[in-house]
């Protein structure tokens, strides 16, 4: 079942809730100190286009998220929320309570319900099929109703420590070990992630000092699913065993890489424009490919990857695909789903299969 928190009393420390005041580092001041340095460094509070986006799913980071843009954010703020069709009436009660919190901030909310399990794709895990769905939706409600340039998300220090560590055990190499950005550009539309500097327990304390409720998604504790399984019991483990400071630490490391991953980027992009031969379907040059080293090629690959919005393929996978295209032979790779790379003479081409079934 879903929790919902709202009383201040659950606090660990109650001495923080002395004489009734809330603590100086809740306090508006330091949030708004904090909020407007973000958004200078970003970008995005001075941007020209003064339409804050915020997806919202009910539980206590996206909704520190809206609560941050809605005080402080100074132009008009909007919100969407996906149901995903999964959970029932938990779900059902997730959209409710995300409504009637947005109202009451007088925050214009936009909501749509899909169907991850039959809309997934072959292949895929519920947990990528509920991110890539969740985007393209996020997307659509966009366009649609708000046209803004600026969508914000709520991930926070704790979820870029979770996605290094995972990234780092599952061979993404660089770009894996950066993380989460704390900005990126989809279809002409950037994805803010002010949070990123903040601790999710932090997140939770300035809604409880303000007594506003979350809903906690009953999944979340599922270790089945290994992005539960590493938040709730292996960094738990290393910060009791090995370092107290892993989360802070994995953040650092995964900001050092940013700027690796910058240089990194400029040369993935050489490499693509040196052996694009067409866009659609987005075709390769096999005889220029393999005039390029095996790291390079594995760029080549990634910057693909990137450029059809694809899911991230794994260090085994990727040098799988870069022998396939060093041999002479014909080929068909799976990347994922109904995405197939094939090999047709000279050409490596980069095509959607449509099921017919």
């Amino acid at each position: 079942m879903f929790k919902e928190y709202r009383l201040i009393s659950e606090f660990t420390d109650c001495s923080m809730m002395l004489n009734n005041k809330i603590p100086y580092k809740f306090s508006d001041y330091v949030l708004k100190k904090y909020f407007i340095e973000t958004g200078e460094r970003q970008g995005w509070l001075n941007s020209e286009n003064k339409i804050a986006v915020a997806a919202v799913s009910g539980g206590g980071d996206s909704v520190a998220l809206m609560w941050l843009l809605s005080k402080f954010y100074g132009g008009h703020v909007k919100a969407v929320h996906i149901n995903h069709g999964i959970r029932g009436d938990e779900a059902d009660g997730d959209e409710n309570f995300v409504k009637n919190l947005a109202a009451s901030l007088n925050v214009e909310l936009i909501s749509k319900k899909i169907n991850v399990p039959l809309e997934k794709l072959k292949g895929e895990s519920i947990e990528t099929a509920a991110r890539r769905l969740r985007l393209e939706t996020i997307l659509e409600l966009n366009q649609k109703f708000f046209h803004s340039q600026n969508i914000f998300l709520g991930h926070n220090k704790d979820d870029l420590a979770e996605t290094v560590l995972f990234n780092i055990l599952r061979g993404t190499g660089i770009r894996g070990s950066v993380g989460i950005t704390e900005w990126s550009e989809i279809k002409g539309v950037k994805f803010y992630r002010p949070l990123l500097g903040l601790r999710r327990e932090f997140l939770r304390d300035i809604l409880r000092v303000r007594g506003i409720a979350w809903r906690e998604d009953s999944t979340n504790s599922d270790t089945e699913y290994t992005r539960n399984f590493i938040r709730l019991k292996l960094l738990p483990e290393i910060e009791q065993n090995i370092n107290s400071s892993a989360i802070e630490h994995l953040a650092d490391f995964g900001e050092d890489m940013r700027e690796v991953r910058e240089r990194e980027n400029l040369i993935s992009l050489e490499l693509l424009n040196k052996s694009a031969e067409n866009q659609s379907p987005l075709t390769l040059n096999r005889k220029i490919l393999r005039t390029f080293n095996d790291n390079e090629i594995s760029l080549v690959i990634r910057e693909v990857g990137r450029k059809l919005n694809l899911r991230t393929l794994s260090r085994g996978r990727c040098n799988e695909l870069v022998n396939l295209i060093r041999k002479p032979e014909k080929f068909l790779f799976q990347w994922c789903g109904n995405m197939n790379v094939k090999s047709i003479k000279d050409k490596i081409i980069f095509e959607e299969h449509i099921n017919e079934n």
